[in-house]
């Protein structure tokens, strides 16, 4: 079951008790967006967006429920291949009712795959055995530290991860800057329509001024948001990646991870990352066991 359409979130039919939703990319009517603009804060889709081609974002990862069927109905949240092994994503995304981290026995991960029903397309792994790592501030209550790590049962051949900024650094998320967000989430903001090709949008990052007048638990420390009416990130993106072109760099840089948002592409109401230049963040990743090891195979401090 791919698809849990209440206010709440856009994941699995378990997911259905947080007040986050997931996000997707659609070219979605005005009034269909400012009818979910009241809905509570959620994880993103993309609105506003385009098809991508084949094997343009091969560092894409689609996180799966464990099972037999396609991809395309299993898939759930987005994510980014940062090591060979290791995929980064959403917390929200890894924690169930009850906000315990997800069994790993329970999951699967496809990377590269651009069509999710593709077979042969990109490689799918299981999760290793205690390879869910979900931020300990998260667990704790603190819902802007929304960032959590799979480790993969076998390293992915062939695929570079993409690169992350330099820690402690805002150059690349300033306001005015573009950026692009990418997944399978949700392309109507009314009606379950979950594309099977991956699908991006380009969004203007936004100050942290901007931000706190749209979320009162905005945290600068660890957040950044962007967007702009009608193109936003939405239903089934969250945990993936928003990353940036930047000149002299042949490959992209994953800035931030898709994390909640109020409506999809509503005015005012521009969806929030977790960004992963915070120094805060990685440095309290080190609060629990798993995201020290986390810290030491990513090279973070």
């Amino acid at each position: 079951m791919r698809l849990s359409f209440s206010p709440h979130g856009r994941r699995t039919a378990r997911a259905a008790s947080r007040s986050r939703k997931t996000m997707a990319v659609t070219g979605v009517a005005t009034a269909a967006i400012a009818m979910l603009a009241t809905s509570t804060p959620a994880a993103h889709a993309i609105i506003g967006g385009t098809e991508v081609s084949n094997d343009a974002y091969p560092f894409m990862a689609a996180v799966m429920d464990k099972g037999s069927g396609s991809p395309l109905d299993r898939q759930f949240c987005g994510g980014s291949l940062v090591t060979a092994d290791t995929i980064m994503t959403a917390a929200h995304c890894l924690v169930d009712d009850a906000g315990k981290p997800l069994k790993p026995k329970k999951l699967q991960v496809a990377v590269g795959r651009t069509v999710l029903s593709k077979a042969g397309q990109g490689q799918i792994r299981n999760v290793a055995k205690g390879g869910v790592v979900v931020h300990p501030r998260y667990l704790k209550g603190q819902e802007a530290y929304d960032v959590a790590f799979i480790q993969l049962s076998k390293p992915i051949r062939g695929i570079s991860p993409i690169a992350l900024p330099t820690q402690g650094t805002d150059a690349l998320i300033r306001p005015g800057q573009n950026a692009t967000v990418a997944g399978w989430g949700n392309t109507d903001t009314e009606l379950p329509n979950t594309p099977d090709r991956l699908r991006e949008v380009k969004v203007p990052i936004l100050s942290h001024a901007e931000c706190r007048t749209s979320y009162e638990e905005y945290d600068a420390k660890v957040n950044f948001c962007a967007g702009v009416e009608t193109k936003d990130s939405c239903q089934g993106d969250s945990g993936g990646p928003i990353f940036r072109n930047v000149p002299g760099r042949r490959a992209p840089i994953q800035v931030g991870v898709v994390s909640y948002g109020d409506g999809c592409g509503a005015q005012g109401a521009p969806g929030v990352y977790t960004s992963v230049s915070s120094s805060k963040l990685w440095k309290t990743l080190g609060e629990s066991a798993g995201g020290k090891k986390v810290k030491r195979v990513m090279n973070r401090r």
